[in-house]
């Protein structure tokens, strides 16, 4: 990772007071991401990831819901800042494009008012500049006739292009670091492609970083350059993209790998599924999260939660009390 950091996030934890008891989203979570970097965050859902991005971006309801630790976004403070300090970031600092784009947008405002507006608020545009500004966006992130769309309504056009008006709102301002948010979720696999691709060259050409954060293996293969396998609101297993999936030590990064379809296999080919059911966050016990689904478990992990080891010379962690061996791999 860079030695400046963009991002620095440092033992974030949230926890939700619910009716019943407190709920650990997310736990103990640490990460930089440097400049023009892209981190990938993986895992299974309900593992803590769309909450940790919302946490970054300062989005969580501030009523029964505690935030400790340190998130510092090129040098400011986010947790624990007011919202006139977190607007100041929100556009140009950081972005978010969200999971859903029809719940994203506002299904009776025309898409691109929903973008000029971003730019009139916060770069105090004229409507006539903001215009055509959010039609330059359109037209960048592949939109035909970008002019006519601009007066369209999201519930007039595809998913794949409700997902590049999310994309060209998101980036109205030029953050410095964009969250992703699960961004092909729901499209075909096709639309996907086209969706990553645009991000990698968007993040080239604006010199962005990006977190992009999937339950798809094999969406973060080749276009992150670190990966950080998340389980039960905690990281499991950290280090650059390559090493995570050549040399994994952590079972459960090796069941995702697994329960991944391969297109060397023949048509139809069952996928490999992963035994049992993630945690409930309200009954977890002392021991390793994965323990009960693990097979390589032993005694201490059923009583003793791993830490997350010290990074090695490349800079690879992981918590396990049980490591894959090379052979075993």
């Amino acid at each position: 990772m860079s030695e400046v950091p963009l991002l620095e996030v440092r033992e974030l934890s949230v926890t939700f007071e619910t009716a019943g008891g407190p709920l650990p989203a997310v736990s103990g979570v640490s990460f930089t991401v440097g400049p023009n970097e892209t981190l990938g965050i993986v895992g299974e859902s309900g593992s803590g990831k769309t909450v940790l991005a919302r946490s970054i971006m300062g989005l969580q309801p501030r009523a029964r819901v505690t935030t400790t630790g340190s998130v510092r976004l090129n040098g400011s403070e986010t947790v624990g800042a007011s919202e006139t300090e977190l607007r100041r970031l929100w556009s140009t600092e950081v972005a978010m494009i969200f999971q859903d784009p029809m719940t994203a947008l506002n299904p009776v405002m025309r898409v691109g008012k929903q973008i000029d507006e971003t730019l009139r608020v916060r770069l105090g545009m004229s409507r006539p500049a903001a215009k055509a500004r959010a039609i330059e966006l359109l037209e960048m992130v592949g939109i035909p006739s970008p002019a006519q769309r601009y007066n369209a309504y999201p519930g007039q056009l595809s998913g794949g292009m409700r997902q590049r008006v999310v994309i060209a709102a998101a980036l109205a301002c030029t953050p410095k670091l964009l969250l992703a948010d699960e961004p092909t979720t729901g499209l075909d696999v096709t639309i996907q492609a086209q969706i990553l691709n645009l991000l990698d060259d968007l993040k080239d050409r604006l010199h962005m970083s990006v977190v992009l954060i999937t339950h798809d293996l094999g969406v973060v293969a080749t276009r992150t350059s670190h990966l950080a396998v998340m389980y039960a609101g905690r990281i499991v297993e950290f280090g650059a993209t390559r090493d995570v999936f050549a040399h994994h030590r952590m079972p459960y990064t090796r069941a995702l790998l697994e329960s991944s379809p391969r297109v060397a296999n023949p048509s139809h080919t069952r996928l490999a599924a992963i035994p049992g059911r993630p945690p409930n966050l309200l009954t977890l016990g002392e021991g390793c999260a994965f323990a009960p689904r693990c097979a390589y478990a032993n005694d201490r992990c059923h009583v003793e939660r791993p830490p997350l080891s010290a990074p090695d010379a490349a800079g690879h962690s992981f918590a396990c009390w049980n490591p894959l061996s090379e052979e075993s791999r």
